[in-house]
Protein backbone atom coordinates (compact mmCIF):
# COMPACT_ATOMS: atom_id res chain seq x y z
CA UNK A 1 0.00 0.00 0.00
CA UNK A 2 2.84 2.41 0.91
CA UNK A 3 4.76 1.36 -2.21
CA UNK A 4 1.77 2.27 -4.40
CA UNK A 5 1.63 5.74 -2.81
CA UNK A 6 5.35 6.25 -3.43
CA UNK A 7 4.92 5.20 -7.04
CA UNK A 8 1.97 7.53 -7.43
CA UNK A 9 3.95 10.40 -5.92
CA UNK A 10 6.90 9.73 -8.19
CA UNK A 11 4.62 9.53 -11.23
CA UNK A 12 2.89 12.78 -10.26
CA UNK A 13 6.23 14.58 -9.70
CA UNK A 14 7.58 13.34 -13.02
CA UNK A 15 4.42 14.46 -14.84
CA UNK A 16 4.60 17.88 -13.18
CA UNK A 17 8.27 18.26 -14.14
CA UNK A 18 7.57 17.28 -17.74
CA UNK A 19 4.64 19.70 -17.86
CA UNK A 20 6.68 22.62 -16.53
CA UNK A 21 9.54 21.75 -18.88
CA UNK A 22 7.12 21.81 -21.83
CA UNK A 23 6.09 25.35 -20.83
CA UNK A 24 9.55 26.52 -21.86
CA UNK A 25 8.72 25.75 -25.50
CA UNK A 26 5.45 27.69 -25.46
CA UNK A 27 6.05 31.23 -26.84
CA UNK A 28 4.78 34.32 -25.06
CA UNK A 29 1.14 35.10 -25.84
CA UNK A 30 -1.78 37.16 -24.62
CA UNK A 31 -4.83 35.70 -22.87
CA UNK A 32 -7.72 38.05 -22.06
CA UNK A 33 -5.29 40.98 -22.40
CA UNK A 34 -2.77 39.43 -19.96
CA UNK A 35 0.79 38.68 -21.11
CA UNK A 36 1.57 34.97 -20.56
CA UNK A 37 5.32 34.33 -20.49
CA UNK A 38 7.24 31.12 -21.10
CA UNK A 39 8.65 29.33 -18.05
CA UNK A 40 12.17 27.95 -17.75
CA UNK A 41 12.42 25.71 -14.65
CA UNK A 42 16.10 25.17 -15.37
CA UNK A 43 17.01 28.87 -15.49
CA UNK A 44 19.14 28.60 -12.34
CA UNK A 45 21.35 25.79 -13.73
CA UNK A 46 21.51 26.73 -17.41
CA UNK A 47 22.95 29.74 -19.17
CA UNK A 48 20.76 31.74 -21.49
CA UNK A 49 22.10 33.03 -24.75
CA UNK A 50 23.38 36.59 -24.15
CA UNK A 51 21.12 39.28 -25.57
CA UNK A 52 23.22 42.46 -25.78
CA UNK A 53 21.73 45.90 -26.34
CA UNK A 54 21.17 46.30 -30.08
CA UNK A 55 22.52 49.18 -32.09
CA UNK A 56 20.00 50.72 -34.51
CA UNK A 57 20.77 50.17 -38.20
CA UNK A 58 19.76 53.72 -39.08
CA UNK A 59 21.09 56.62 -37.02
CA UNK A 60 19.47 60.05 -37.24
CA UNK A 61 21.71 63.05 -36.72
CA UNK A 62 20.51 64.76 -33.56
CA UNK A 63 19.40 68.35 -34.06
CA UNK A 64 19.10 70.22 -30.78
CA UNK A 65 17.33 73.54 -30.29
CA UNK A 66 20.31 75.02 -28.45
CA UNK A 67 23.60 74.03 -26.91
CA UNK A 68 22.91 71.66 -24.05
CA UNK A 69 24.41 71.99 -20.55
CA UNK A 70 26.37 69.07 -19.16
CA UNK A 71 24.21 66.46 -17.47
CA UNK A 72 21.03 67.40 -19.35
CA UNK A 73 19.44 65.66 -22.32
CA UNK A 74 17.96 68.53 -24.29
CA UNK A 75 15.03 68.58 -26.67
CA UNK A 76 15.78 67.91 -30.31
CA UNK A 77 14.13 70.04 -32.99
CA UNK A 78 13.41 68.58 -36.43
CA UNK A 79 11.26 71.44 -37.73
CA UNK A 80 12.53 73.27 -40.81
CA UNK A 81 12.91 76.62 -39.03
CA UNK A 82 14.00 75.14 -35.69
CA UNK A 83 10.90 76.61 -34.07
CA UNK A 84 9.05 73.44 -33.07
CA UNK A 85 8.29 74.68 -29.54
CA UNK A 86 7.80 78.39 -30.26
CA UNK A 87 4.00 78.19 -30.02
CA UNK A 88 3.99 76.84 -26.47
CA UNK A 89 6.88 79.04 -25.32
CA UNK A 90 5.29 82.22 -26.69
CA UNK A 91 1.94 81.29 -25.12
CA UNK A 92 3.54 80.71 -21.72
CA UNK A 93 5.28 84.07 -21.92
CA UNK A 94 1.96 85.82 -22.53
CA UNK A 95 0.07 84.25 -19.59
CA UNK A 96 0.88 86.99 -17.08
CA UNK A 97 0.40 89.80 -19.61
CA UNK A 98 -2.99 88.68 -20.88
CA UNK A 99 -4.30 86.48 -18.03
CA UNK A 100 -4.74 83.79 -20.66
CA UNK A 101 -5.18 80.03 -20.51
CA UNK A 102 -2.52 77.75 -21.95
CA UNK A 103 -3.72 74.22 -22.60
CA UNK A 104 -1.36 71.26 -22.82
CA UNK A 105 -2.36 67.70 -23.73
CA UNK A 106 -0.37 64.55 -22.97
CA UNK A 107 -1.42 61.64 -25.20
CA UNK A 108 0.07 58.31 -24.15
CA UNK A 109 -0.31 54.73 -23.00
CA UNK A 110 -0.42 53.08 -19.56
CA UNK A 111 2.94 54.69 -18.73
CA UNK A 112 1.08 57.95 -17.97
CA UNK A 113 -2.39 56.51 -17.31
CA UNK A 114 -3.85 57.57 -13.98
CA UNK A 115 -1.92 60.87 -14.14
CA UNK A 116 1.42 59.22 -13.38
CA UNK A 117 4.19 61.62 -14.46
CA UNK A 118 1.70 64.24 -15.72
CA UNK A 119 0.48 65.05 -12.20
CA UNK A 120 3.90 66.38 -11.22
CA UNK A 121 4.44 68.13 -14.57
CA UNK A 122 1.08 69.88 -14.11
CA UNK A 123 2.01 70.87 -10.57
CA UNK A 124 5.36 72.34 -11.57
CA UNK A 125 3.96 74.29 -14.53
CA UNK A 126 1.02 75.64 -12.53
CA UNK A 127 3.36 76.68 -9.72
CA UNK A 128 5.47 78.55 -12.26
CA UNK A 129 2.81 80.03 -14.57
CA UNK A 130 -0.37 79.93 -12.48
CA UNK A 131 -3.54 77.98 -12.99
CA UNK A 132 -5.32 75.20 -11.16
CA UNK A 133 -7.51 72.20 -11.70
CA UNK A 134 -6.87 68.74 -13.03
CA UNK A 135 -8.03 69.57 -16.55
CA UNK A 136 -9.99 67.18 -18.76
CA UNK A 137 -11.23 63.94 -17.19
CA UNK A 138 -13.26 61.40 -19.23
CA UNK A 139 -16.82 60.58 -18.21
CA UNK A 140 -15.74 57.08 -17.15
CA UNK A 141 -12.34 55.51 -16.61
CA UNK A 142 -10.87 52.11 -15.78
CA UNK A 143 -8.31 53.81 -13.53
CA UNK A 144 -10.66 56.14 -11.67
CA UNK A 145 -9.98 54.33 -8.39
CA UNK A 146 -6.23 54.43 -9.00
CA UNK A 147 -5.82 58.07 -9.95
CA UNK A 148 -4.69 60.34 -7.09
CA UNK A 149 -5.35 63.78 -8.56
CA UNK A 150 -9.15 63.59 -8.51
CA UNK A 151 -11.87 61.52 -6.88
CA UNK A 152 -13.92 60.05 -9.74
CA UNK A 153 -16.81 57.59 -9.53
CA UNK A 154 -19.37 56.56 -12.14
CA UNK A 155 -22.11 54.01 -12.78
CA UNK A 156 -24.21 52.78 -15.72
CA UNK A 157 -22.09 54.39 -18.42
CA UNK A 158 -21.36 52.50 -21.63
CA UNK A 159 -17.71 53.19 -22.49
CA UNK A 160 -16.13 52.80 -25.92
CA UNK A 161 -12.54 53.51 -26.93
CA UNK A 162 -10.16 53.30 -29.89
CA UNK A 163 -8.43 50.18 -28.49
CA UNK A 164 -11.30 47.81 -27.78
CA UNK A 165 -13.87 49.17 -30.24
CA UNK A 166 -11.79 50.48 -33.12
CA UNK A 167 -14.02 48.80 -35.73
CA UNK A 168 -17.22 50.26 -34.31
CA UNK A 169 -16.82 53.51 -36.31
CA UNK A 170 -18.03 55.60 -33.41
CA UNK A 171 -17.41 59.37 -33.14
CA UNK A 172 -14.32 58.96 -30.95
CA UNK A 173 -12.80 62.18 -29.71
CA UNK A 174 -11.01 63.73 -26.73
CA UNK A 175 -8.25 61.18 -26.47
CA UNK A 176 -10.14 58.34 -28.10
CA UNK A 177 -13.30 57.88 -26.03
CA UNK A 178 -17.05 57.97 -26.56
CA UNK A 179 -19.61 57.32 -23.81
CA UNK A 180 -23.34 56.60 -23.81
CA UNK A 181 -25.43 56.99 -20.62
CA UNK A 182 -27.70 54.17 -19.45
CA UNK A 183 -30.65 54.35 -17.07
CA UNK A 184 -29.92 55.37 -13.46
CA UNK A 185 -26.46 56.64 -14.29
CA UNK A 186 -24.30 59.03 -12.31
CA UNK A 187 -20.84 60.55 -12.58
CA UNK A 188 -19.18 62.22 -9.58
CA UNK A 189 -15.97 64.25 -9.40
CA UNK A 190 -14.42 65.58 -6.19
CA UNK A 191 -11.28 67.56 -5.44
CA UNK A 192 -8.20 66.37 -3.57
CA UNK A 193 -7.85 68.01 -0.17
CA UNK A 194 -4.06 67.62 0.04
CA UNK A 195 -3.53 69.91 -2.95
CA UNK A 196 -4.55 73.57 -2.92
CA UNK A 197 -4.65 73.66 -6.73
CA UNK A 198 -6.78 70.52 -6.99
CA UNK A 199 -9.01 70.99 -3.94
CA UNK A 200 -11.75 73.05 -5.58
CA UNK A 201 -13.26 73.27 -9.05
CA UNK A 202 -13.45 76.94 -10.01
CA UNK A 203 -14.69 76.49 -13.57
CA UNK A 204 -16.25 73.39 -15.09
CA UNK A 205 -16.83 72.54 -18.76
CA UNK A 206 -18.88 69.57 -20.00
CA UNK A 207 -18.11 68.07 -23.44
CA UNK A 208 -20.88 66.30 -25.34
CA UNK A 209 -22.63 65.87 -28.68
CA UNK A 210 -26.41 65.74 -28.93
CA UNK A 211 -28.85 65.67 -31.82
CA UNK A 212 -31.71 66.80 -29.56
CA UNK A 213 -32.39 69.17 -26.70
CA UNK A 214 -31.92 67.03 -23.60
CA UNK A 215 -31.83 67.97 -19.89
CA UNK A 216 -28.63 67.27 -17.94
CA UNK A 217 -28.75 67.57 -14.16
CA UNK A 218 -25.74 68.50 -12.09
CA UNK A 219 -25.47 68.85 -8.32
CA UNK A 220 -23.02 71.13 -6.51
CA UNK A 221 -23.21 72.81 -3.10
CA UNK A 222 -26.07 70.35 -2.37
CA UNK A 223 -28.16 72.10 -5.00
CA UNK A 224 -29.41 70.53 -8.24
CA UNK A 225 -29.37 72.53 -11.49
CA UNK A 226 -30.28 71.68 -15.06
CA UNK A 227 -28.91 72.72 -18.41
CA UNK A 228 -30.19 71.73 -21.84
CA UNK A 229 -27.97 70.33 -24.55
CA UNK A 230 -27.56 72.20 -27.81
CA UNK A 231 -28.73 70.17 -30.84
CA UNK A 232 -25.77 69.83 -33.18
CA UNK A 233 -23.82 67.40 -35.36
CA UNK A 234 -20.53 68.31 -33.70
CA UNK A 235 -18.96 68.36 -30.25
CA UNK A 236 -20.26 71.10 -27.96
CA UNK A 237 -19.26 72.35 -24.54
CA UNK A 238 -21.35 73.68 -21.68
CA UNK A 239 -19.48 75.95 -19.27
CA UNK A 240 -20.25 76.35 -15.57
CA UNK A 241 -18.10 79.34 -14.58
CA UNK A 242 -17.15 80.53 -11.09
CA UNK A 243 -18.80 77.58 -9.41
CA UNK A 244 -16.04 77.15 -6.79
CA UNK A 245 -17.10 73.75 -5.51
CA UNK A 246 -15.19 70.81 -4.07
CA UNK A 247 -17.43 68.26 -5.81
CA UNK A 248 -19.97 67.93 -8.59
CA UNK A 249 -22.25 65.10 -9.76
CA UNK A 250 -24.02 64.59 -13.06
CA UNK A 251 -27.07 62.61 -14.13
CA UNK A 252 -27.55 62.17 -17.86
CA UNK A 253 -30.72 61.23 -19.75
CA UNK A 254 -30.36 57.67 -21.12
CA UNK A 255 -30.62 58.51 -24.80
CA UNK A 256 -28.85 57.25 -27.92
CA UNK A 257 -29.02 60.85 -29.14
CA UNK A 258 -26.50 61.90 -26.49
CA UNK A 259 -22.79 61.16 -26.73
CA UNK A 260 -20.57 62.11 -23.80
CA UNK A 261 -16.84 62.79 -23.72
CA UNK A 262 -15.65 64.35 -20.50
CA UNK A 263 -15.56 67.17 -17.98
CA UNK A 264 -12.78 69.72 -17.49
CA UNK A 265 -11.97 71.27 -14.12
CA UNK A 266 -9.86 74.41 -14.54
CA UNK A 267 -9.02 77.97 -13.53
CA UNK A 268 -9.79 81.03 -15.64
CA UNK A 269 -6.11 81.58 -16.45
CA UNK A 270 -2.77 79.81 -16.28
CA UNK A 271 -1.73 76.31 -17.35
CA UNK A 272 -4.28 73.54 -17.84
CA UNK A 273 -2.80 70.10 -18.48
CA UNK A 274 -4.96 67.24 -19.76
CA UNK A 275 -3.97 63.57 -19.43
CA UNK A 276 -5.12 61.23 -22.21
CA UNK A 277 -3.37 58.04 -21.15
CA UNK A 278 -4.86 54.80 -22.47
CA UNK A 279 -3.38 51.36 -21.84
CA UNK A 280 -2.34 49.16 -24.79
CA UNK A 281 -2.21 52.16 -27.12
CA UNK A 282 0.83 52.09 -29.41
CA UNK A 283 -0.11 55.53 -30.70
CA UNK A 284 -1.22 54.17 -34.04
CA UNK A 285 -4.74 53.76 -32.65
CA UNK A 286 -5.17 57.55 -32.71
CA UNK A 287 -5.85 57.15 -36.41
CA UNK A 288 -9.37 56.03 -35.41
CA UNK A 289 -10.15 59.61 -34.33
CA UNK A 290 -11.33 61.41 -37.44
CA UNK A 291 -9.96 64.72 -38.69
CA UNK A 292 -13.40 66.17 -38.02
CA UNK A 293 -13.38 65.19 -34.34
CA UNK A 294 -9.80 66.30 -33.81
CA UNK A 295 -10.65 69.72 -35.25
CA UNK A 296 -13.87 70.03 -33.25
CA UNK A 297 -12.03 69.25 -30.03
CA UNK A 298 -9.23 71.70 -30.76
CA UNK A 299 -11.75 74.42 -31.65
CA UNK A 300 -12.95 74.13 -28.04
CA UNK A 301 -9.52 73.67 -26.45
CA UNK A 302 -6.97 75.56 -28.58
CA UNK A 303 -4.02 73.49 -27.38
CA UNK A 304 -0.58 75.11 -27.37
CA UNK A 305 1.37 71.90 -26.75
CA UNK A 306 0.64 68.26 -27.48
CA UNK A 307 3.03 65.69 -26.02
CA UNK A 308 3.02 62.20 -27.53
CA UNK A 309 4.29 59.42 -25.24
CA UNK A 310 4.13 56.02 -26.95
CA UNK A 311 6.20 53.04 -28.06
CA UNK A 312 6.17 50.60 -25.14
CA UNK A 313 3.33 48.63 -26.72
CA UNK A 314 5.12 48.32 -30.06
CA UNK A 315 8.50 46.97 -28.94
CA UNK A 316 9.36 43.45 -27.80
CA UNK A 317 12.48 41.39 -27.02
CA UNK A 318 12.78 40.25 -30.62
CA UNK A 319 11.82 43.47 -32.39
CA UNK A 320 14.31 44.19 -35.16
CA UNK A 321 12.32 45.91 -37.89
CA UNK A 322 10.11 48.87 -37.01
CA UNK A 323 9.54 50.23 -40.50
CA UNK A 324 5.83 49.43 -40.18
CA UNK A 325 5.66 51.48 -36.97
CA UNK A 326 7.64 54.38 -38.44
CA UNK A 327 5.31 54.57 -41.43
CA UNK A 328 2.06 54.35 -39.44
CA UNK A 329 3.13 56.59 -36.57
CA UNK A 330 4.53 59.27 -38.88
CA UNK A 331 1.11 59.41 -40.47
CA UNK A 332 -0.49 59.82 -37.02
CA UNK A 333 1.89 62.59 -35.95
CA UNK A 334 1.40 64.51 -39.19
CA UNK A 335 -2.34 64.22 -38.68
CA UNK A 336 -2.09 65.58 -35.13
CA UNK A 337 0.10 68.39 -36.38
CA UNK A 338 -2.40 69.28 -39.11
CA UNK A 339 -5.48 69.15 -36.89
CA UNK A 340 -3.99 71.13 -33.98
CA UNK A 341 -2.43 74.01 -35.94
CA UNK A 342 -1.85 76.27 -32.91
CA UNK A 343 0.04 73.62 -30.94
CA UNK A 344 3.68 72.67 -30.73
CA UNK A 345 4.17 68.90 -31.00
CA UNK A 346 6.68 67.10 -28.78
CA UNK A 347 7.38 63.37 -29.06
CA UNK A 348 8.88 61.49 -26.11
CA UNK A 349 10.95 58.37 -26.63
CA UNK A 350 10.16 55.21 -24.71
CA UNK A 351 11.57 55.33 -21.19
CA UNK A 352 13.01 51.91 -20.39
CA UNK A 353 11.69 48.37 -20.22
CA UNK A 354 13.29 45.38 -18.54
CA UNK A 355 13.34 41.68 -19.43
CA UNK A 356 14.84 38.75 -17.57
CA UNK A 357 18.20 37.66 -18.98
CA UNK A 358 20.33 34.95 -17.37
CA UNK A 359 18.16 35.12 -14.28
CA UNK A 360 18.40 38.89 -13.80
CA UNK A 361 16.47 41.82 -15.21
CA UNK A 362 18.14 44.13 -17.72
CA UNK A 363 17.05 46.72 -20.26
CA UNK A 364 15.30 45.05 -23.19
CA UNK A 365 17.91 44.75 -25.92
CA UNK A 366 15.67 46.33 -28.56
CA UNK A 367 14.88 49.57 -26.71
CA UNK A 368 17.53 51.56 -28.68
CA UNK A 369 15.95 50.32 -31.92
CA UNK A 370 12.60 51.80 -30.87
CA UNK A 371 14.18 55.09 -29.75
CA UNK A 372 15.86 55.57 -33.12
CA UNK A 373 12.60 54.69 -34.88
CA UNK A 374 10.84 57.36 -32.83
CA UNK A 375 13.57 59.87 -33.63
CA UNK A 376 13.03 59.15 -37.34
CA UNK A 377 9.27 59.67 -36.90
CA UNK A 378 9.96 63.08 -35.32
CA UNK A 379 12.32 63.98 -38.15
CA UNK A 380 9.91 62.85 -40.89
CA UNK A 381 7.01 64.69 -39.22
CA UNK A 382 9.21 67.73 -38.46
CA UNK A 383 8.40 67.97 -34.76
CA UNK A 384 10.34 68.15 -31.48
CA UNK A 385 11.74 65.02 -29.78
CA UNK A 386 13.01 64.24 -26.28
CA UNK A 387 15.08 61.14 -25.57
CA UNK A 388 13.50 60.23 -22.25
CA UNK A 389 15.48 56.96 -22.01
CA UNK A 390 18.82 58.77 -21.96
CA UNK A 391 17.52 61.68 -19.88
CA UNK A 392 16.48 59.53 -16.92
CA UNK A 393 19.65 57.44 -16.84
CA UNK A 394 19.75 55.12 -19.85
CA UNK A 395 20.42 51.40 -19.68
CA UNK A 396 18.96 49.52 -16.68
CA UNK A 397 17.32 52.63 -15.22
CA UNK A 398 13.95 50.87 -14.90
CA UNK A 399 15.65 47.99 -13.04
CA UNK A 400 17.25 50.41 -10.60
CA UNK A 401 13.91 52.18 -10.20
CA UNK A 402 12.06 48.93 -9.44
CA UNK A 403 14.67 47.81 -6.90
CA UNK A 404 15.00 51.15 -5.10
CA UNK A 405 13.33 51.93 -1.77
CA UNK A 406 10.79 53.38 -2.01
CA UNK A 407 10.17 51.74 -5.38
CA UNK A 408 10.14 54.13 -8.35
CA UNK A 409 8.88 51.47 -10.77
CA UNK A 410 6.72 48.37 -10.55
CA UNK A 411 8.16 44.87 -10.71
CA UNK A 412 6.89 44.52 -14.29
CA UNK A 413 9.99 46.60 -15.09
CA UNK A 414 7.95 48.82 -17.38
CA UNK A 415 5.64 51.12 -15.44
CA UNK A 416 6.46 53.84 -12.94
CA UNK A 417 5.06 54.19 -9.45
CA UNK A 418 3.74 57.63 -8.51
CA UNK A 419 7.10 58.33 -6.86
CA UNK A 420 8.84 57.33 -10.05
CA UNK A 421 6.51 59.57 -12.01
CA UNK A 422 7.54 62.49 -9.83
CA UNK A 423 11.23 61.76 -10.48
CA UNK A 424 10.82 61.57 -14.27
CA UNK A 425 8.59 64.67 -14.22
CA UNK A 426 11.36 66.53 -12.41
CA UNK A 427 13.81 65.71 -15.22
CA UNK A 428 11.31 66.59 -17.94
CA UNK A 429 10.20 69.86 -16.32
CA UNK A 430 13.77 70.99 -15.71
CA UNK A 431 14.63 70.38 -19.37
CA UNK A 432 11.44 71.99 -20.66
CA UNK A 433 11.91 75.12 -18.54
CA UNK A 434 15.56 75.36 -19.60
CA UNK A 435 14.49 75.39 -23.25
CA UNK A 436 11.82 77.97 -22.40
CA UNK A 437 14.42 80.26 -20.83
CA UNK A 438 16.73 79.85 -23.82
CA UNK A 439 13.85 80.81 -26.11
CA UNK A 440 13.08 83.95 -24.12
CA UNK A 441 16.75 84.95 -23.89
CA UNK A 442 17.05 84.69 -27.66
CA UNK A 443 14.00 86.88 -28.20
CA UNK A 444 15.30 89.46 -25.72
CA UNK A 445 18.68 89.50 -27.48
CA UNK A 446 17.04 90.04 -30.87
CA UNK A 447 14.97 92.90 -29.46
CA UNK A 448 18.13 94.51 -28.08
CA UNK A 449 19.50 94.44 -31.60
CA UNK A 450 16.42 96.17 -32.96
CA UNK A 451 14.67 93.09 -34.34
CA UNK A 452 11.05 92.21 -33.58
CA UNK A 453 10.76 88.40 -33.50
CA UNK A 454 7.64 87.10 -35.18
CA UNK A 455 5.37 84.62 -33.35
Amino acid sequence: MNENKINQSLLFSLSLLLGLSACFFIPEFKLFGINIKSINVFSDITKEKPNPIQKPKILIKKEFIDSCPKGMTCIEDYSKKKDALNKIFDALQEIHENKSKVRIAFFGDSFIEGDILTAEVRKKLQNRFGGGGVGFVPIASEVSGFRQTIFHRHNNINAYNIINHSKAKLPFAAGGYCFYPLANNYVTYAGISKSTRLKHFNNIRVFYESSKELPITYTAHQKASIFTTKPSNKMEVYAIPNIKTSSISFNFPPSIDLKLYGVSMEDSSGVILDNFGMKSNSGINLIHISDKKHKEFDSLQNYKLIVLQYGLNAVGPNTTNLNWYIKSMTRVVKRIKRNYPNASILMLSVSDRGTRQNGIYKTMATIPVMIEAQRKIAKDAEVAFWDMFTAIGGENTIVNYAQSKPALANKDYTHLTFKGGEKVAEVFSKTFLYEYKQHNDKKAHLRSLGFAPQH
